[in-house]
């Protein structure tokens, strides 16, 4: 699992000007802004946005689909910057932004078209309501917090958590819809079990 994870500086930084790659000149040249990986993500936050309309107009499949296609490049944006040499505070920050604005919006989409769940939803919302605060705070603190491998995996257990209660909702009254919840359920608790144990890393400063 790529974290998307910097020391504080660009990859490029470390290395002569002369031996920069085509995409470490582009993005020393746009400050860190125009890189592949904030390009993917910026196309899967898109995505995001239009199946999350989609489900609005209860295109259930559709915006299941898009939902799926937009969180893929989540991970694939990590892998990309890795590749390319293009790892930077910004591109760190704009992934954990979108992964943040991406799921909170979803949540909320969640609470109209699937509102007889709402605990279950309530337990996925919850970590991913109080860490941008508790980033906020470390920030005023001059202090950084960096995505952690639980918090990655409280996220993509949220995101199976969240693309279940949309199929429960799509496939509602079907036979095999109890069978499905409890596997939903399992994956909405534990998401909510690793997202606290991510925020005690953030406030113990066991991010590293």
């Amino acid at each position: 699992m790529n974290l998307h994870r910097t020391t504080g500086k660009p990859d490029w930084d470390s290395i002569k000007e002369s031996d920069y790659n085509i995409f470490q000149k582009v993005g020393a040249a746009t400050h860190s802004i125009v890189t592949p990986a904030n390009v993917i993500t910026i196309i899967g936050l898109g995505l995001v946005a239009y199946g999350l309309f989609s489900i609005l107009q209860q295109h259930y499949w559709l915006g299941l689909i898009l939902l799926a296609v937009g969180r893929l490049l989540d991970i694939v944006d990590g892998v990309v910057a890795n590749s390319t040499g293009t790892k930077s505070p910004a591109g760190e920050f704009l992934d954990a932004a979108v992964d943040k604005i991406g799921t909170l919006f979803t949540i909320i989409v969640l609470y109209i078209a699937a509102s007889q769940q709402w605990w279950a939803i309530t337990l996925i919302l919850i970590p991913q309501l109080i860490t941008p605060f508790v980033a906020f705070y470390k920030k005023t603190h001059h202090k950084e917090i960096h995505p952690t491998r639980p918090g990655k995996l409280s996220m993509a257990t949220a995101w199976v958590g969240i693309v279940g209660l949309l199929v429960m909702k799509a496939t509602e009254g079907s036979s095999f819809t109890p069978a499905l919840s409890v596997i939903v359920y399992t994956f909405t608790v534990v998401s909510f079990i690793l997202g606290l144990y991510a925020l005690w890393q953030y406030t113990t400063d066991r991010t590293n």
